[in-house]
């Protein structure tokens, strides 16, 4: 492989990853207050957008 190929190849790769874009995601909790309360710290002392979704559990099929 000569250099001019390596360059391209490299090159090409971090324009790819400088569109990648990546998730934070902090934890579950027991209670939709709970939630609320650690979204609200995180908001006012990071100054982050905080979204609290409920979790998907799944069932097993001995609780149906």
């Amino acid at each position: 492989m000569d250099n001019n190929h390596f360059q391209e190849t490299h090159s090409s790769n971090n324009n790819s990853t400088q569109k990648q874009r990546y998730r934070v995601i902090t934890g579950a909790f027991n209670d939709k207050v709970t939630a609320d309360q650690i979204a609200t710290e995180i908001k006012e002392r990071y100054g982050l957008t905080v979204y609290v979704i409920p979790e998907q559990v799944k069932r097993s099929r001995s609780s149906l």
